[in-house]
C-alpha cells in the first residue's frame, strides 16, 4: 500500500486515517463549483467518491457573517453568497450522501456562526481558508469543536502561521493539518515559479514536534504539478473539482470530473513508484530468491591445475546466474585456498572444489563509521 512518509503522529476522521504511514487523503474541492444548485453539490460529491477521492470540502457561510458591505464594483456578494448557500437540512443530507458514498464531506465555514452550525450538525473535519489565518475570534471558535482541522495559507507569513497553530492547540484543536497552498493562476510559468512547494517541509519541522501535519491546496492549472506534490509526501491533497465551465467560481483552476479519475489514478500511482525506501529484489511466492541471467557468479578465470594455491588471477564473476553458483562476494572464501583438482577454464565454481581454506582477516567488513564511546559498556559484545 502507498503511503505517506515519516512516523508520527496520524489523524482519524472517520474510518480514514490520514498521515505517516497512510495513503495521501485526498480531497476534491467543491467550494461553491455547485452554483447553488444542492443536485449539482450531490453530483460533485458522487464524481469524487467515484474517482477514488477520500473527501470534499464545501464553503459555509451566512454570509451577512461574512461581509460587511460589497465590495467595490458592481457585483452583489450578499445575493451570490446567498444563492450559494444550503440550509441545515441540506447540509445534514450531504454528509450522509457522502458517507454512503464512503466519502468524507466536510465544510470550509467562513464565519463563526457557520462554526457554530458545524458542530450543530455534528461534521467530522472543516477547513479553514486563508482569510482566516489571523482571524483570532473564528480561530478560537473552531478549536473548540474538538474535530481535526485543516488551514490554507495563501499570503500568509510563517509567524503568522505559527500564531494561528498556537492559537488552535491553547483552545483545544488537536488535529491539525497546515495546508500549503499554491497560487490560484492560470499562468503556468508564474504557478511553477511561485509554487514553493519546500514549505510543507518547513511546516514538518516547525510544527511536525507539536503532532501536526502538512499537506497541499494545488491551485495552479498545470497539469504536472500535483504529481510533483505528491512526490513530496504530503499527508493530504486538495485540488478544485468542477462539473463543466458554467459556474464561474474556481473553474480556471478547477479539474473536471470526467478526468479527475485519471488525476487520482496517477497521483496513487506516484505514491507506489516511491516505494518503502529499503531496496528490494524479486523473490518467490516462498520468499526464496531466484537465480537471474543478470546475475553474476563464481568461475574459473582460467585452466587452474590441482594443487594451485588460488589467486586473483584464477578466479572471475561472469554471467548467467540462472545455474547457480557462488555469489561473486565468497571470493574472499577462495582466495588462497587449494584445489582438489584440476579445474578447466569457465568451470561453474563450487566451495567443494577447494580445500585448506584460509582464515580471513575479518569475516564482515564495516560497511559505515559509527564509532561506541566505550566498547566496554556495550552490552553483548
Amino acid at each position: 500500500m502507498p503511503t505517506t512518509k515519516g512516523t508520527g503522529k496520524k489523524i482519524q476522521v472517520g474510518n480514514r486515517l490520514i498521515g505517516p504511514g497512510e495513503p495521501i487523503f485526498l480531497t476534491g474541492e467543491i467550494g461553491v463549483a455547485h452554483g447553488g444548485s444542492f443536485e449539482n453539490a450531490r453530483r460533485l460529491i458522487h464524481a469524487a467518491a467515484e474517482a477514488g477521492c477520500d473527501g470534499v470540502d464545501i464553503f459555509m457561510t451566512d454570509v451577512e457573517e461574512f461581509y460587511y458591505r460589497n465590495p467595490p464594483g458592481q457585483r452583489d456578494y450578499f445575493r451570490e453568497w446567498h444563492d450559494q448557500s444550503f440550509t441545515p437540512k441540506q447540509w445534514k443530507e450531504l454528509l450522509a450522501y457522502g458517507e454512503s458514498l464512503g466519502l468524507i464531506v466536510y465544510p470550509t465555514p467562513l464565519d463563526r456562526h457557520s462554526i457554530r452550525l458545524c458542530g450543530e450538525i455534528g461534521v467530522k473535519m472543516i477547513n479553514l481558508n486563508s482569510d482566516d489565518v489571523n482571524n483570532l475570534l473564528l480561530l478560537e471558535e473552531a478549536a473548540g469543536l474538538g474535530i481535526p482541522i485543516t488551514m490554507h495559507d495563501i499570503d500568509q507569513s510563517l509567524s503568522e502561521v505559527e500564531g494561528a497553530v498556537r492559537t488552535l492547540l491553547d483552545h483545544g484543536a488537536r488535529d491539525i493539518i497546515i495546508l500549503h497552498s499554491t497560487q490560484e493562476t492560470g499562468e503556468q510559468e508564474f504557478g511553477y515559479a511561485t509554487a514553493n512547494l519546500k514549505v510543507m517541509q518547513t511546516y514538518e519541522q516547525a510544527f511536525g514536534g507539536l503532532g501536526v501535519l502538512a499537506g497541499c491546496v494545488e491551485h495552479t492549472t498545470s497539469d504536472y504539478l500535483i504529481y510533483a506534490v505528491a512526490a513530496l509526501q504530503p499527508a493530504l491533497i486538495s485540488k478544485h473539482i468542477k462539473i463543466d465551465e458554467q459556474v464561474e467560481s474556481d473553474r480556471i483552476i478547477a479539474v473536471k470530473i470526467d478526468e479527475l479519475k485519471t488525476m487520482v489514478q496517477r497521483v496513487r500511482a506516484v505514491e507506489m513508484a516511491l516505494g518503502s525506501g529499503q531496496n528490494q529484489k524479486p523473490v518467490r511466492s516462498d520468499g526464496t530468491a531466484p537465480q537471474r541471467s543478470r546475475n553474476k557468479v563464481l568461475v574459473a578465470a582460467r585452466d587452474i591445475p590441482a594443487g594451485k594455491r588460488i589467486d586473483r588471477d584464477d578466479i572471475i564473476a561472469k554471467r548467467p546466474g540462472d545455474f547457480g553458483g557462488l555469489h561473486p562476494w565468497q571470493a574472499r572464501l577462495l582466495l588462497g585456498a587449494r584445489a582438489k583438482a584440476p579445474i578447466g577454464r569457465n568451470t561453474l565454481l563450487s566451495l567443494n572444489h577447494f580445500s585448506d581454506f584460509p582464515e580471513p582477516d575479518y569475516k564482515f567488513p564495516e560497511t559505515d563509521n559509527y564509532p561506541v564511546a566505550d566498547f566496554n559498556r556495550v552490552v553483548g559484545v
